[in-house]
């Protein structure tokens, strides 16, 4: 067993031992450290930082204290979505959904409750595991795609973890839109983090003031299943409560080549990622380098 899985799975065996009410004291200093020590990486944060900032304020001139500061969060909101996600491991499913907050999800509701073929897209904001076991838990299952780590053990952990709240966990490197074209005709619900495109192939378009690519699955799958796509903001809250934000759904054009339709479908899945980032700029957990292809300004 590799030291990361040890490492995991010893935290969660602490954990269990421990009252939940250390939980914000664990994860305060756990993200003081990381801010503290990353060094070459916190360069990258504050990178990214500066274009979510950039676009919700609509001023280019974000710095000082309050870039400083939105670092910062991102350190201590990643400290508390692992915190979270080794917590999650101990508590029955009745805990997990009562500690959701949905916002806007009627409509979701109803379609899930009909098990009508439907997309959600998300970021890497707040804890998008707890977002899944709540949709998995309360919403007729969730069938995801997990990207496959370069430590086995560790991708088998996670796995272990999201299969035990319910979720169906599709690896990269396969045939993935096969495989997730046919849960869509079943009638199942497929979740999606696109705001990094792993594949090295997705869709550029223009994200937080700059020209990058996205992975284009959304797009894809949405123009050639017909459903429509939610796009769904995952917000830690003030009492260690969980916040599941819908977005206006986005329907797949009908008219038009289908590279075309995906292209369309692509851009309002970048605005609507845009809005769930923006929302809470200290909650996106972004802590790699955001390479934009083409600078908006060089256009």
């Amino acid at each position: 067993m590799s030291s990361r899985a040890r490492l995991i799975r010893a935290a969660v065996a602490v954990l269990d031992r421990l009252p939940p009410t250390l939980d914000p004291f664990i994860w305060t200093v756990a993200g003081v450290a990381s801010y503290c020590t990353s060094g070459r990486r916190r360069a990258i944060v504050r990178s990214n930082q500066r274009l979510a900032l950039s676009t919700r304020s609509g001023s280019k001139n974000v710095g000082g204290w309050r870039l400083e500061l939105s670092t910062y969060r991102a350190y201590y909101f990643y400290a508390r979505y692992w915190v979270e996600v080794l917590r999650v491991q101990c508590l029955s499913p009745e805990e997990i959904v009562l500690a959701v907050d949905p916002v806007r999800a009627e409509e979701f509701v109803v379609r899930r409750t009909a098990l009508q073929p439907t997309i959600v897209v998300l970021a890497h904001v707040g804890n998008w595991e707890w977002g899944g076991a709540w949709a998995s838990l309360a919403c007729n299952g969730v069938t995801a795609v997990a990207e496959t780590l370069e430590d086995s053990e560790m991708t088998e952990w996670f796995l272990a973890a999201r299969r035990r709240l319910g979720m169906e966990v599709v690896l990269t490197g396969g045939d993935v839109a096969r495989t997730l074209l046919r849960a869509l005709r079943e009638g199942k619900l497929v979740a999606l983090l696109v705001d990094r495109d792993v594949s090295g192939t997705g869709e550029i378009v223009d994200f937080l003031g700059t020209r990058v690519p996205l992975s284009s699955g959304p797009g894809v799958l949405s123009v050639m299943s017909g459903a429509p796509i939610y796009p769904v903001g995952t917000y830690q809250r003030r009492g260690k409560r969980q916040e599941v934000r819908f977005y206006p759904p986005i329907i797949p054009p009908q008219e038009g080549s289908r590279e075309d339709r995906v292209k369309e479908v692509m851009r309002q899945v970048a605005r609507a990622l845009e809005a769930i980032v923006t929302e809470e700029p200290g909650q996106w957990h972004n802590f790699q380098r955001y390479e934009a292809e083409i600078d908006q300004e060089s256009r």
